[in-house]
């Protein structure tokens, strides 16, 4: 699956990393959230016209307006103390989706043959950086090779069985000295923790335009404020 064929199954996700919580909630949520906020946005910006033009403002578009401010800067600040909220409150990682943030280091494990020796080479040591929020991800890959950079980020969360994992497709840019062997390419891949046996380990498999795939397993580092 490439960048385009996340695009098809998921349009609520349009670009790198958008939305993270917001691709969690089912579709009947999402339609009725984006009718809703349509709304108020339409009738706050109607009475916001209306006061600056003098007319009289209807009781209803008033609260609209107020709605929506209230709205936006309630989840300005909760992106600010999501964090905060999820270690004070352990369940809220298992419930909707764990904090992920922090660099991240160990091994890729690809199938790729050298042409050199005509056998796979070894384990890779790779660091890989998560910055997440309520509304975006990304995810940054560093090898001694190349950097690999996602475009767009897909969370599934199935809390009853205790696994949380990240979809995301990638691009793939090796360093000058090894492109004669190393072209650009894109990709997608998959990173799973589970919160009750080891939250600060992910593993996972990676899958390239090159018809090549691979292992990761990486261990929390570093926290990333």
């Amino acid at each position: 699956m490439d960048a385009a064929g996340c695009q098809i199954i998921y349009p609520s996700c349009p670009r790198k990393g958008l939305c993270l919580m917001w691709s969690l909630i089912d579709r009947k949520a999402q339609l009725t959230i984006v009718v809703a906020l349509t709304v108020i946005v339409l009738l706050g910006l109607q009475s916001l016209f209306e006061l600056v033009t003098g007319d009289k403002v209807s009781p209803l578009k008033l609260i609209a307006a107020l709605v929506f401010v209230i709205g936006t800067l309630f989840a300005f600040i909760f992106n600010q103390v999501w964090r905060w909220l999820w270690r004070k409150l352990p369940f809220l990682s298992r419930a909707f989706f764990p904090d992920l943030n922090g660099v991240w280091d160990g091994h890729l494990k690809s199938t790729w043959i050298d042409p050199e020796t005509g056998k796979p080479k070894g384990p890779i040591r790779s660091t890989i950086t998560i910055r997440q929020s309520l509304f975006d991800i990304s995810i940054m890959q560093k090898t001694g090779e190349s950097d690999s950079y996602s475009l767009i980020v897909i969370p599934e969360a199935t809390p009853k069985a205790d696994r949380y994992r990240l979809w995301y497709s990638y691009s793939n840019r090796p360093k000058a000295q090894f492109a004669y062997r190393s072209a650009n390419h894109d990709g997608i891949a998959w990173l799973e923790v589970n919160v009750a046996e080891d939250p600060d380990l992910l593993e996972g498999q990676y899958f390239t335009a090159r018809r090549t795939t691979g292992d990761l397993s990486v261990r929390r580092h570093s926290d990333i404020k």
